[in-house]
């Protein structure tokens, strides 16, 4: 079995002792991908600190400069488009269509920013409240940090970096990205391209365990994307040297089923918002409320759409592969310590290497680490609920996610149930996209 994604060697050198190496690693077939060196936190600073002398000059080049070379840098992606997500697919193991799908969502990124970037830096004039006796006028204008260090998971390495990056870059400031030691390969490749075009020195990338503290450590401004726990200590570093820092954090979103829902559409959807990419969406569905009348029925329904779950092609090599074995073994002991405090198994619940089987989980109570702490793996647990405020307490509870799917046909439920749920993005009747367009900055 492979429980390794990546290894640490060192090999003296005439005395010296050269940094780890991260050994990427294929999870569909277990291939070594490529060997890449680590950054101890002295290269970090070294990196970080010649973007910095370089961030002068790119801003200097305005916003109408800045968008040149992200629209030749698009053009660089759009013809390397077949390697990039090839590599892509390689060290996440996702199908072909996934890895482009992730591709074409980077791309939509750039050319989103590329379109507004201009509208968006500039300067705003909001209306202020006038008070006796005093004039006042309120202008609101952009400004880039020197440096922005953004720090990604392996979930959506592509996608999720370009996100934080572009609008970064399109500001004035320099980037430094820190991709998961898991998937590291990708955001190298796009750092390449950026040479490649002789686009000025701006953008860079950093690996190893080491290279993430050393990112909080040196940057200006610092964008996370992963963990609650780890999102805490990102938060607190950065709070330790006064800098500003964005999370965007896992969580295990939901989905309410009220006992008035089609349920056929429910457990269709549910199942493809709880399955799709293995789960591995902090927007993913990982935890199902279900009112008591429809529980048995809509369970029914769940379960013969997990069992037939399944790519859409299903020749494609790698299909059904989770990116980490370390995950796939925190999905089996999640499962695990449900059966042992009574939840009662009704499809799945086995894996191997880098797959674990489509799993519905019945019977499940708040004790169950499967509904404390996130998944990120192809695992639905189903709770019974009295009746919907329970339902709505439940789902907003800690660890809660970005989103919830609601189900019902009472479009005055829905309304009332949207404020409940708040600050979660609400779907009615639907479930949420994973990964949802970049707004404006």
């Amino acid at each position: 079995m492979r429980t390794a994604r990546h290894t640490h060697t060192q090999v003296p050198d005439a005395g010296k002792v050269r940094p780890p190496m991260l050994t990427v690693i294929a999870p569909a077939d277990g291939r070594v991908i490529d060997t890449v060196p680590t950054d101890p936190p002295e290269r970090v600073l070294a990196t970080v600190e010649r973007l910095r002398g370089n961030a002068e000059l790119w801003h200097s080049l305005g916003v109408v400069g800045r968008i040149h070379w992200l629209t030749l840098f698009r053009n660089w992606l759009l013809d390397n488009r077949d390697t990039v997500a090839a590599l892509l697919a390689a060290e996440t193991g996702k199908p072909a269509t996934e890895a482009d799908a992730e591709f074409g969502l980077a791309l939509d990124a750039l050319d989103h920013y590329c379109a507004h970037g201009a509208e968006f830096l500039g300067g705003r004039h909001p209306q202020v409240a006038l008070r006796p006796g005093a004039a006042m006028q309120l202008a609101v204008a952009q400004s880039a940090g020197a440096v922005v260090g953004v720090i990604g998971p392996w979930t959506y390495p592509l996608a999720l970096a370009v996100f934080d990056a572009v609008p970064a870059l399109v500001a004035g400031a320099a980037v430094v990205v820190k991709p998961s030691s898991e998937t590291p390969l990708t955001l190298r490749a796009l750092a390449a391209g950026w040479v490649k075009i002789g686009a000025p020195a701006v953008f860079a990338t950093v690996s190893g365990h080491e290279a993430g503290p050393a990112v909080l450590d040196s940057v200006d401004y610092v964008r996370f994307t992963g963990s609650m726990e780890t999102g805490k200590v990102v938060a607190l570093r950065a709070a330790a040297r006064l800098i500003p820092c964005c999370l965007d954090l896992g969580g295990k979103s939901a989905a309410v089923v009220l006992s008035d829902a089609d349920l056929d559409r429910a457990a269709a959807a549910i199942a493809l918002g709880g399955l799709a990419n293995n789960g591995q969406s902090c927007r993913c569905i990982e935890r199902i409320y279900v009112e008591a009348p429809a529980y048995d029925a809509f369970l029914v329904r769940l379960v013969a759409e997990a069992a037939a779950f399944g790519p859409i092609l299903g020749d494609e090599i790698g299909t059904g592969v989770m990116t980490s074995a370390t995950q796939v073994a925190l999905v089996r002991d999640q499962v695990r310590d449900a059966l042992l405090k009574g939840a009662t198994l009704r499809c799945g619940g086995t894996g191997t290497d880098h797959s674990f089987d489509p799993t519905v989980l019945a019977d499940v109570d708040p004790t169950m680490t499967v509904l404390t702490q996130q998944t990120l793996g192809p695992v639905l647990p189903v709770v019974r609920v009295d009746n919907a405020e329970h339902a709505y307490e439940l789902a907003r509870r800690s660890p809660a996610g970005p989103a919830v799917s609601l189900w019902t046909r009472d479009t005055e439920t829905a309304a009332h149930a949207a404020i409940r749920l708040a600050p979660a993005h609400v779907a009615i009747n639907d479930v949420s996209v994973h990964i949802s367009r970049p707004l404006p900055f």
